[in-house]
């Protein structure tokens, strides 16, 4: 397949070399920029997702919420800040905000963490609001990927409670389940705090742009749209069910006794569902920012080992394979990742989840994961599963991280970057010095591989990195619905 790894020294990778070194940066600019852009917009323009008898549906839950946007380095005064920047599994007062803000601002590391002082945090609201560029829109994994599902002509089904103000957000063609007859909402809110890259918050920078999210969140970590949504979907049939919005329940304040655990009696119920739909509905969980070790460890036990796909980005692959191999969490990790870290930690966390789908006896077994890094789209798929187009999904995935970042559809290359290198390594093992020679005009690398007795597919395709980003909230959700359109076929 088109850039199969080659081992070091041999003829044909030192013709490769000489090829790519063509390409290198000129005064005018990285000239591997255009023909990037235009096998990527090739292989989208030959790819497609069915219409009529074959337009595919997707069930999404759960949740939704108001996101409020705000520019950090503006709202916030690094004056207030006592101590030195620092993690906290959830934050009680100013101080620890500002603290775990600055930890994960100078990381450049996405992040999202519960407030459990709601007096403080309606009053970061309200600080929020006189700024002149803070903006409402619709948050929620499950209603962004709704969204992207929709807009890529699929039939969309999204469990969540929501207001008629937050609904208005929803295209009119999605159908909206969760709400009970005449039930006043209060939507949950979430303040995004944005920063761009090289951005400064006192002696720190941001090594690039990111977010870091804060809510205090009622409805969504109890996942109340649940029940009603269960009632909907034997009758929506979907070929996919997204399972997201899991994250709204780390470190939230369940009501816990000898005899109950909220937590883990909502988690069995997902995984009911989950168990309830035919093998041949793909089912697909989305992960998320998590620091609390009990939930992230009943993930492990009620819901991976009965998903067919499971989507993150650079900092989560970090946090899941860090649980499944050792036990604990990582709370921060390399924002730019070398492919070859991420390949190895994928490929890791595909041997445990397929040895945890014998343990739990799962008529399910992983066969598909998506990692998508600033530099880099990545996805491995099993191949005699029934997960199709790896290639053109990688490159779809790639086309919608810029066009979301930048937010806008036409791709210009005056605002474009590439940080792939024109080679890169399959595996950090010393012992295998097998490497990937990029190539402009097929940037999409795929090459097969065997792990653990399967054989699999593996892509990796560059990204046209916006340099100019209008929005960061989202684009993970916009991506990893961007790899699924085109690899479930009704």
């Amino acid at each position: 397949m088109a850039g199969a790894p080659v081992k070091l020294g041999s003829i044909v990778s030192f013709c490769i070399v000489l090829y790519a070194v063509y390409y290198r940066k000129s005064d005018i600019g990285d000239e591997r920029l255009s023909p990037v852009k235009d096998h990527l917009l090739y292989l989208e323009s030959q790819n497609k997702v069915g219409v009529g008898n074959r337009q595919p549906n997707v069930a999404l839950g759960y949740g939704a919420c108001h996101d409020l946007f705000v520019n950090a380095t503006s709202l916030l005064d690094y004056k207030d800040l006592k101590g030195s920047p620092k993690h906290f599994d959830e934050i009680r007062n100013r101080a620890e905000f500002l603290r775990s803000f600055s930890y994960y601002f100078k990381h450049g590391a996405a992040a999202e963490r519960f407030m459990s002082n709601s007096k403080l945090f309606d009053e970061l609201i309200d600080q929020a609001l006189k700024m002149t560029d803070s903006r409402w829109s619709i948050g929620g994994n499950a209603p962004l990927m709704a969204k992207r599902f929709f807009l890529e002509g699929w039939k969309v089904l999204l469990a969540a409670k929501m207001s008629e103000t937050l609904k208005s957000y929803i295209p009119n063609g999605i159908q909206i389940v969760g709400n009970n007859n005449e039930e006043e909402i209060k939507d949950d809110v979430h303040m995004i705090l944005e920063y761009k890259a090289d951005e400064s918050f006192g002696i720190y920078k941001a090594p690039r742009a990111n977010r870091y999210i804060l809510h205090n969140d009622e409805n969504n970590p109890l996942l109340s749209s649940l029940e009603k949504f269960g009632e909907c979907l034997p009758s929506f049939n979907p070929n996919l069910l997204v399972i997201s919005g899991l994250q709204m329940m780390d470190n939230y304040p369940f009501k816990k006794d000898d005899v109950t655990d909220l937590r883990a009696e909502r988690l069995e119920l997902v995984k009911k569902q989950i168990l309830s739909q035919p093998i041949t509905t793909l089912a697909h969980f989305e992960m998320a920012s998590y620091v609390d070790l009990d939930l992230l460890l009943h993930l492990t036990n009620k819901v991976l080992p009965f998903v067919d796909s499971v989507g993150m980005n650079e900092q989560e692959l970090d946090n899941l394979c860090s649980v499944l191999e050792l036990g604990r969490v990582s709370v921060v990790a390399d924002s730019n990742p070398r492919v070859a870290t991420a390949l190895d930690q994928m490929r890791k966390i595909f041997k445990i989840v397929r040895q945890k789908n014998v343990q739990y006896s799962s008529n399910r077994k992983l066969t598909r994961i998506h990692v998508h890094t600033l530099a880099y789209q990545a996805i491995l798929t099993v191949k005699s599963s029934a997960w199709k187009r790896t290639e053109a999904a990688a490159a779809k995935a790639s086309l919608t991280a810029h066009r979301y970042v930048c937010n806008n559809l036409t791709i210009a290359l005056e605002k474009t970057k590439l940080l792939l290198d024109d080679s890169f390594s399959t595996t950090a093992d010393n012992n295998n010095n097998s490497r990937v020679f990029f190539e402009p005009s097929k940037p999409v690398a795929c090459w097969d591989e065997v792990i653990g007795n399967e054989n699999v597919d593996i892509c990796v395709a560059p990204v046209l990195i916006c340099t100019e980003a209008q929005l960061t909230a989202g684009a993970g959700d916009n991506i990893s619905a961007a790899g699924l359109v085109l690899q479930v076929e009704k």
